[in-house]
C-alpha cells in the first residue's frame, strides 16, 4: 500500500515538474483569453442577475463544463461529481444491511446529508427518490435526497455547484449548497459515445452506449434528445465466510464456493432518456419543456444461510471452533396435537431439503424515474423578466427476491417473492418575476420576486402475502413445553404489510423576494428572504445577505450569513421498513417504525420537527492575471434539530413484545431489534475550499492546471443518546477524510490531448462497538487517474484510459488483532460475514478500472 502511495506520487510530482517549464513559456495573449473567458462564464445559480459571472459571485460556486464530464471515466453521476468537487463524497453500501441503499447510493456534500443538497435541473428543482436511506451510513441514516445517477451525463452542457446556504432563495433542503445541472439544447448535430471498461481484477464489466441528438423545433425552436444504456456486471472484493471454510473442510457433502457470496458492486442495468425542447413565440418569449424517463434494474447477493453445523478453524487458526448453522435451519414441526401444541415427536420439516448447500438471497430492486416541466418565459418591454412553469416529478422502487424462503411458512414456502413498492411523487407550480430597476447605482437594482405552491405524496405498496406473512409455524408452543419460532415474512428483506402501507401527501406555499445590486463600483450587496408554510409542520421564514467587494482589479473579499431549514419529508414520516441482520450466524429481524407509530412512542419518540440551520462564509477571490486565478472559502453550518434514525432497541422481554403487538405489529414475536426516525442532535460543520486554476498554451501544447482543496471537520454539538449513541457520534464526526483535494492537468497539442487526475484522501476513522473490535483508522492514499484521447478525424475521437491507475485499496478492516474482541479471522483474512473493507472508503474497494472509449460527433 505504502508502495503504490509513493509510486503514485511520485508519478504525479514527475508529471507536473514536466509541465511547469512549459508553462513558464506561457504566450500571454493566449493566457489572457483564457483567463477572460472564464470572468465571462455567466452563472444562473445563487443569483437573479443575468449578468453575473462566476469570480463574480458573492458565494463560492464551481461551474463544469460538458467538456469536464466528457473526460471521466465513470457515466455514472454520483461518480462524476465525486471526482470534480473534493467535499462531494459517495460510499458504496453492500452486504446484509444495505437493502436499496446498494440501488440508489446516498452522497454527501461538505459532510451533510443528501436531503440538505437542493438539486436542480435548467433552474428547476428535482423530485426526490422514493428511497429512504435506512442504512447509507452514519451520514446518511434516515435521509430521502435526489438521485442523480437517473442524470445521463450527454444530456449536460454544464452543472453549476453552489458551495453555500441558500434556503432563502430556494426552500426546504439547500442548507449544504445546490446543484443545477442545464441540459443541452442545440438544435442539430449528433454526439455518440461508447465505452467498455472492467476492473483489474477481471470483474465489473461496464459497457455505456449514450447518444445525444439535436433537432429544430419549428423556425426558432429546438428540440435535444439524449439517451443512454448503461450495464455493470458484479466485482467481489470480499474473503470467505469463516462458516463457509468450516463446511469446506469438515462437511464434504455440502457444496460450497469459495467466496461463497459476491461483496462488491451490484449487478445494473440501466436506460435513461431525457428531453429538452424550446419554442421562441417571439423575439422575448419562448415556451419550454423538458423532462427525463429512466428504468433501471439492479441485484445484490445478501448473506449465505449456512445449512450445517461445521468444525473449522478458529478466529486465529490456533486451534477449532464450532460454527453453528443458520436459525432458518432448525426442524419445524408439522404434527398439531389437540391440546394446540406441536408434537416433537412427530414429523418435521427442514429446509435443507430445499437448499441442501444453503442459500444466498438475491435481492433485486427495479427503479422508474420520470418527471416533466413546461413553462412559458420571456421579457416584457418594461424590462421585466417573467418564467411561469409546472412540473411533475416521480420515483418508483420496486423490491423483489429470489432463491429465499419465508421460514415461518414451512414446506409451504416459495422460493422468490414480490415485496411491495415505494413511491415519492411531487408537482410544483412556480411564478417568478425580476426587474433591474435603475436608481443611479453603480448597477440597477436587481429585485426578484416569486411564488411556488409544492405538493409531496409518498406510497408503499404491499408485496405479496407470502412475503411478509406470518405463517402457521412462526410461533409453536412445544409438547416437551417451550417454544419454537420462525421469523414471518421474506428471509433477507421481509415484504411490506398492509400495516406498513401509506399513501400520504403534504402541501407547502412559499414566497420570495431577492434583492441585489452593485451599492459603488466594486461593492455588491444582495438580501433575500423566503417565508414558506407547510400543511403538517407550520411556517418557517429565512433569510440571506451576500456582499462581495473588490478591493482592487486582482482581489476581492466575499461573504455572506444565511438561515436554512428542512422540513421531514412524507417518506421520513411515514416508513415502516424491516429487514434480516445477522448476529453470528443466525438472522434477526431489524425494525424501523415512524416517530408517531404507537410502539415507537412507547420506546421514547417524539414527533418530528423541520431542521434549522445557521450557514456563514467568508473569503477572497485573487485574479492577478496570466491565466491563473484563486478562491479561498471558510464556512460554518450549524445545524439543530438534524434528523435520522435512532439507535436500535433490543427486545428482549415480554413487556416489549406487548407493546409491538398492540401497536398491530404482525412480527412481534419474533423482532429482535426496533428503531424510529427522530430528531436528536445538533453539529456544527466548518472548513475551507479552496480552487486555484491555471490556463496556458506553449509550444507543446495548451495546459489547463486546476486544484480544488477541502478540510471539512463536523462536531456534535449536543445529542440525545438514545438516537445519537457514542458509535454513531463518532461516525458523524470521524467516517470521512478531513482534508481532501483533487489536481488535474489537462494537455492538448494537434490531435493528442491528455487527462492526469490525482486524488488525496486523509485518514479517516470507523468506528464500532467495542464487542466488534472498536475504532479503526483507516490510513490516507493517493490515488491517481489518466486518460489519454487521439482525434481520429474531425469528428472521431479514441479514448484509453484507468481511473485508480495503481491499484489502490484502503487499508483493511482489522479490528483489535489477536484480541478478544477483535472482528477479523486470520483463516479467512475477512470478518466473520467475509468483509474485508469499510464500505465508506471515499474511493471504494474495488481497485483498478481500465477501459477505451470512442467518440464521434457529427
Amino acid at each position: 500500500m505504502m508502495f503504490r502511495n509513493v509510486t503514485s506520487m511520485f508519478a504525479i510530482a514527475a508529471a507536473c515538474a514536466c509541465a511547469m517549464p512549459a508553462q513558464a513559456q506561457a504566450q500571454a495573449q493566449a493566457a489572457a483569453q483564457d483567463m477572460a473567458d472564464e470572468e465571462d462564464t455567466i452563472i444562473v445559480t445563487g443569483t437573479r442577475r443575468t449578468d453575473r459571472s462566476v469570480l463574480e459571485s458573492a458565494a463560492p460556486i464551481d461551474v463544469f463544463t460538458a467538456g469536464d464530464l466528457e473526460s471521466q471515466s465513470s457515466g455514472d453521476m454520483n461518480n462524476i461529481l465525486r471526482s470534480l468537487i473534493p467535499s462531494y463524497n459517495v460510499g458504496r453500501f453492500v452486504g446484509i444491511l444495505s437493502d436499496g441503499s446498494g440501488f440508489v447510493r446516498p452522497p454527501t456534500l461538505r459532510g451533510l446529508p443528501p436531503d440538505q443538497i437542493l438539486v436542480l435541473v435548467n433552474g428547476k428543482r428535482r423530485h426526490r427518490s422514493a428511497m429512504v436511506q435506512l442504512n447509507g451510513g452514519p451520514l446518511a441514516s434516515g435521509a430521502q435526497g435526489p438521485d442523480v445517477s437517473q442524470i445521463p451525463s450527454i444530456a449536460i452542457e454544464r452543472i453549476e455547484v453552489l458551495r453555500d446556504g441558500a434556503s432563502a432563495q430556494y426552500g426546504s433542503d439547500a442548507i449544504a449548497g445546490v446543484i443545477n445541472y442545464s441540459l443541452r439544447k442545440a438544435s442539430e448535430g449528433v454526439d455518440v459515445r461508447t465505452r467498455y471498461g472492467q476492473y483489474y481484477e477481471g470483474d465489473g464489466k461496464d459497457y455505456q452506449a449514450a447518444m445525444n441528438v439535436g433537432l429544430p423545433l419549428g423556425p426558432d425552436g429546438f428540440m435535444n434528445v439524449s439517451g443512454e444504456f448503461l450495464d455493470s456486471g458484479y466485482t467481489s472484493r470480499g474473503g470467505q465466510r469463516i462458516g463457509a471454510l468450516a463446511v469446506s473442510q469438515s462437511r464434504p457433502d455440502v457444496e460450497v464456493t469459495d467466496p461463497i457470496q459476491k461483496i462488491g458492486n451490484p449487478k445494473s442495468r440501466s436506460y435513461r432518456l431525457f428531453v429538452n425542447s424550446g419554442i421562441a413565440l417571439s423575439d422575448s418569449s419562448e415556451l419550454y419543456m423538458f423532462g427525463n424517463y429512466g428504468w433501471s434494474k439492479q441485484q445484490v447477493e445478501f448473506n449465505w444461510r449456512q445449512p450445517v453445523d461445521a468444525t473449522g478453524p478458529d478466529q486465529n487458526g490456533t486451534g477449532t471452533a464450532l460454527y453453528p448453522r443458520s436459525s432458518v435451519f432448525n426442524d419445524i414441526y408439522l404434527d398439531q396435537l389437540p391440546d394446540g401444541s406441536w408434537d416433537t415427536d412427530g414429523a418435521t420439516y427442514n429446509f435443507a431439503d430445499l437448499y441442501p448447500n444453503g442459500f444466498k438471497p438475491q435481492f433485486q430492486g427495479k427503479i422508474t424515474d420520470i418527471s416533466l416541466v413546461g413553462g412559458y418565459k420571456g421579457e416584457l418591454d418594461s424590462g421585466v423578466t417573467y418564467d411561469v412553469s409546472a412540473s411533475y416529478g416521480q420515483s418508483h422502487v420496486e423490491y423483489s427476491m429470489d432463491n429465499s424462503l419465508n421460514a415461518s411458512l414451512g414446506p409451504d414456502s416459495p422460493t422468490s417473492f414480490y415485496m411491495g413498492s415505494l413511491e415519492q411523487r411531487e408537482t410544483n407550480f412556480n411564478a417568478d418575476l425580476a426587474y433591474p430597476w435603475e436608481i443611479g447605482l453603480a448597477s440597477p437594482v436587481t429585485i426578484a420576486i416569486g411564488a411556488e405552491h409544492r405538493t409531496e405524496a409518498y406510497q408503499i405498496g404491499i408485496g405479496d402475502n407470502p412475503s411478509y406473512v406470518a405463517g402457521p409455524y412462526t410461533v409453536q408452543p412445544l409438547s416437551g413445553g417451550g417454544f419454537a419460532t420462525q421469523a414471518p415474512g421474506v428471509s433477507g428483506f421481509p415484504g411490506y404489510s398492509p400495516s406498513f402501507a401509506v399513501d400520504r401527501s403534504r402541501r407547502s406555499y412559499a414566497g420570495y423576494i431577492d434583492v441585489e445590486t452593485d451599492i459603488v463600483e466594486g461593492l455588491t450587496l444582495g438580501l433575500a428572504g423566503r417565508y414558506e408554510h407547510f400543511s403538517d409542520f407550520g411556517s418557517t421564514t429565512n433569510g440571506k445577505i451576500s456582499a462581495r467587494y473588490a478591493v482592487s482589479p486582482m482581489l476581492a473579499v466575499r461573504g455572506t450569513a444565511s438561515t436554512g431549514f428542512r422540513a421531514p419529508t412524507p417518506g421520513q414520516l411515514f416508513t415502516t421498513a424491516g429487514i434480516t441482520g445477522f448476529f453470528g450466524p443466525n438472522p434477526v429481524e431489524l425494525l424501523t417504525l415512524p416517530a408517531d407509530n404507537p410502539a415507537s412512542i412507547a420506546f421514547g419518540s417524539k414527533p418530528l420537527v423541520p431542521e434549522k440551520s445557521t450557514n456563514l462564509s467568508a473569503g477572497f477571490v485573487l485574479t492577478p492575471g496570466g491565466g491563473f486565478n484563486l478562491t479561498v472559502d471558510y464556512y460554518n453550518i450549524k445545524v439543530r434539530d438534524r434528523m435520522g434514525i435512532a439507535s436500535f432497541i433490543l427486545i428482549e422481554n415480554d413487556e416489549q413484545r406487548q407493546i409491538l403487538r398492540q401497536a398491530g405489529l404482525t412480527n412481534w414475536a419474533t423482532v429482535g431489534l426496533v428503531r424510529y426516525f427522530a430528531n436528536g442532535f445538533k453539529t456544527r460543520t466548518q472548513g475551507v475550499d479552496l480552487t486555484a486554476s491555471h490556463r496556458t498554451s506553449t509550444g507543446i501544447g495548451r495546459f489547463e492546471t486546476t486544484l480544488a482543496l477541502n478540510y471539512n471537520a463536523t462536531k456534535v454539538l449536543s445529542r440525545d443518546p438514545a438516537v445519537v449513541d457514542e458509535m454513531r457520534e463518532g461516525n458523524i464526526e470521524d467516517s470521512l477524510p478531513k482534508w481532501q483535494a483533487t489536481l488535474t492537468e489537462n494537455w492538448s497539442l494537434g490531435r493528442f490531448s491528455l487527462t492526469a487526475r490525482g486524488y488525496f484522501y486523509d485518514s479517516f476513522t470507523n468506528w464500532a462497538q467495542p464487542e466488534d473490535g472498536g475504532p479503526l483508522n483507516v490510513g490516507s492514499e493517493f490515488v491517481a487517474d489518466l486518460e489519454a484521447r487521439y482525434r481520429v478525424t474531425d469528428s472521431v475521437t479514441l479514448a484509453v484510459g484507468a481511473e485508480n491507475l495503481f491499484d489502490n485499496y484502503p487499508d483493511k478492516d482489522i479490528r483489535a488483532p489477536g484480541q478478544p474482541n477483535s472482528n477479523w479471522y486470520v483463516p479467512t483474512q475477512a470478518t466473520v460475514s467475509g468483509n474485508r473493507y469499510v464500505d465508506s472508503s471515499p474511493f471504494g474497494y474495488n481497485g483498478g478500472f481500465w477501459y477505451v472509449r470512442l467518440n464521434a460527433s457529427f
